[in-house]
């Protein structure tokens, strides 16, 4: 049995390396997933540029 992931961290984890889509107060962020820290996330974009994404700015996670 798959257990739904209860908090945003634990959703994050489950798509490292997935392409997903994530939207901030700031705008949208498109890219692969790369790692999930303690309050922050690492996407790598499409250009290759990596961003830094705070979770608590996250307001949603799209997997594409």
């Amino acid at each position: 049995m798959v257990s739904t992931p209860s908090t945003i961290r634990e959703l994050l984890q489950s798509l490292v390396n997935e392409q997903i889509e994530i939207t901030t107060p700031f705008g949208t962020v498109t890219g692969t997933l790369l790692k999930v820290r303690s309050d922050y996330v690492v996407l790598i974009e499409n250009t290759g540029e990596q961003t830094l994404i705070r979770i608590n700015k996250i307001e949603l996670i799209t997997e594409l």
